[in-house]
């Protein structure tokens, strides 16, 4: 059997948004089964009490034209492209929209209801003004300005480097140098613990400053507090902290390099590999005694790095054995040890139907989890036009992903089914930086019983959320400083 469904979304977002950050909701009909929403406004109110400006792409103002490359050219090659993206038709009823498994003809038809809905009440753009990053150069795109100043692409190497250390086996802080290096392959010589933390400190403050008047000031204190970089860190506060991490390991101690990062109000970061499950117990054990947090999510989020053509992400988590390989990453993740009875559980997948069955069918992952199918979103990328991405009867690419919503048993003894007619909905956006999802905070905490007070985990996240819990290798990248800007610093 399965859970009750849960309620649907309210239209208006989350109230904890930050001050002076624009509602990222720009329409959602009164079933709030079509919703528009704007990517970098999402995150933007999702980090709590931060007005800065995201920096963001230009807008896709017309449909993106394929390459003859992503067309299937030989009869042959088109059946095996229809039974890999199609499946067994048989097993549905193309008209049957609560079905497990839509076909191709069954989304197209839901992303053309709600683009036309939206259409109707929408006139002008499909997303608000962004503030490009070619106004304001990242350091990567623009050295020039600071020679020895971090880059976006020496930032994805040093996440990746931190995250690679694992904490020692005895007291959990002291990084164990000698198991990373036989990973690689290397010899090794006994380093001591305490030189090895010391490669990496972290500082850090409040974020903004304190007006002596409010009741905030009389506990925060405005003295940057220093301590050796773990790979683990926690925001008790209800406000931001700036976060400045120095990598000594550069040069010498004259040229440490520093990376600023701001880390939302009570926000939990775990920087490691996904891979390291135990590595990420033990931290979890020790934060969660050191700061008295809950030990189980009624929330959890995933966006795998699931196998494809792009390279985008291989370098943050390597698909070396393909299919096989992530499927048996996830689930020695042991992720239902850290679900609360009747969690909400959400994963991302692309639009190949192979991926829906690792997750909803028979040995997948929802099965492993004890987790029951009750919803699946579709997000469906538009231009600011309201047109899709791609076309969407192209037999290679679709302009939509979904997202595979779950809820886990209400007991140990009862077990979770999927439920026998699942509710869909649809989320348009306008594609925003590779990779970058709208942030569904505020679209899915009316499914939980008390939205104000929750515990979230997003796995393979990209950004931290004020109140969650991020764990990945690259979960501080879109808190870094130089993806920001003060706001009304330059024209949008």
């Amino acid at each position: 059997m399965f859970s009750t469904q849960p309620q649907p979304p309210r239209a208006s977002p989350t109230a904890q948004s930050a001050p002076h950050v624009p509602n990222p909701i720009i329409f959602q009909n009164a079933d709030a089964d079509i919703t528009l929403v704007d990517i970098p406004a999402s995150i933007v109110a999702a980090q709590g009490d931060r007005s800065d400006v995201l920096l963001s792409t230009a807008p896709l103002e017309a449909p993106i034209q394929l390459k003859q490359d992503y067309e299937p050219k030989t009869q042959k090659t088109q059946a095996k492209v229809a039974k890999v993206y199609h499946g067994d038709s048989t097993q549905q009823n193309e008209h049957d929209l609560q079905s497990l498994y839509l076909d191709d003809s069954g989304y197209k038809l839901l992303v053309e209801h709600a683009l036309a809905q939206i259409r109707a009440h929408v006139s002008g753009s499909w997303c608000m003004r962004r503030q490009l990053m070619t106004q304001r150069p990242l350091c990567a795109q623009d050295e020039a300005m600071d020679l020895d100043g971090p880059t976006e692409k020496n930032l994805e190497s040093r996440m990746r480097e931190w995250a690679s250390w694992s904490q020692a086996k005895q007291d959990d802080m002291a990084f164990n140098l000698q198991q990373m290096m036989a990973s690689l392959g290397a010899a090794s010589e006994p380093t001591d613990s305490a030189a090895v933390t010391d490669k990496c400190i972290l500082s850090y403050r409040h974020a903004h400053e304190i007006e002596s008047n409010t009741q905030a000031a009389d506990a925060v204190t405005q003295e940057t507090q220093t301590v050796p970089w773990t790979c683990t860190f926690h925001n008790p506060n209800h406000h931001s902290l700036e976060a400045i991490i120095t990598d000594k390991t550069l040069k010498s101690a004259s040229s440490a390099q520093d990376y600023r990062f701001t880390i939302p109000p009570r926000a939990t970061l775990f920087l490691s590999d996904s891979t390291a499950s135990d590595v990420f117990r033990s931290s979890f054990r020790r934060l969660t005694d050191e700061y008295s947090l809950a030990r189980h999510f009624d929330l959890v989020l995933l966006d795998p790095p699931w196998p494809n053509r792009s390279a985008k992400r291989k370098g943050a988590y390597e698909q070396v054995g393909g299919m096989p390989y992530l499927k048996r990453m996830l689930l020695n993740m042991h992720l239902d040890m850290y679900l609360e009875h009747n969690a909400l559980v959400g994963v991302w997948v692309t639009n190949k139907p192979s991926l829906k069955r690792h997750v909803l069918g028979p040995g997948g992952l929802f099965e492993a989890w004890n987790v029951g199918l009750v919803e699946e979103w579709i997000w469906i990328k538009t231009t600011t036009k309201g047109e899709p991405m791609f076309d969407i009867d192209s037999p290679m690419r679709k302009p939509y992903e979904m997202l595979l919503l779950g809820r886990a048993a209400p007991n140990s003894w009862t077990r979770m089914v999927h439920a026998p007619g699942v509710k869909r909905r649809v989320i348009a956006a306008v594609p925003d930086v590779h990779s970058r999802k709208p942030c569904l905070k505020s679209l899915l905490e009316p499914y939980l019983v008390d939205p104000t007070d929750y515990t979230a985990l997003e796995v393979f996240s990209r950004y931290l959320v004020s109140g969650w819990t991020s764990w990945g290798n690259e979960v501080l990248k879109y808190n870094w400083d130089g993806y920001w800007v003060k706001a009304g610093s330059a024209e949008s």
